[in-house]
């Protein structure tokens, strides 16, 4: 049974991973990540996008799967 890069993408979720749209892009060879996340979220899966600054002060967006942080929840 062969795994699709979807599926690969949700056990890298299940398994505690963040990934930015670039890194889910490479790594997974997804091309459109939005329509794959949105597909993902409309099958019940709980896909959040939480923005933090880097070392640099550069804002990260990165997915993961989970519950909303604190600034999502009572933003």
């Amino acid at each position: 049974m062969t795994t699709t890069k979807t599926e690969k993408l949700l056990n890298a979720f299940s398994r505690g991973q963040e990934l930015t749209s670039e890194q889910i892009a490479n790594k997974f060879g997804l091309v459109n990540v939005s329509a794959t996340i949105h597909r993902l979220r409309e099958e019940g899966n709980p896909i959040y996008l939480n923005s933090r600054k880097n070392k640099n002060g550069e804002k990260v967006r990165k997915y993961r799967l989970g519950t909303p942080n604190r600034s999502g929840v009572y933003a």
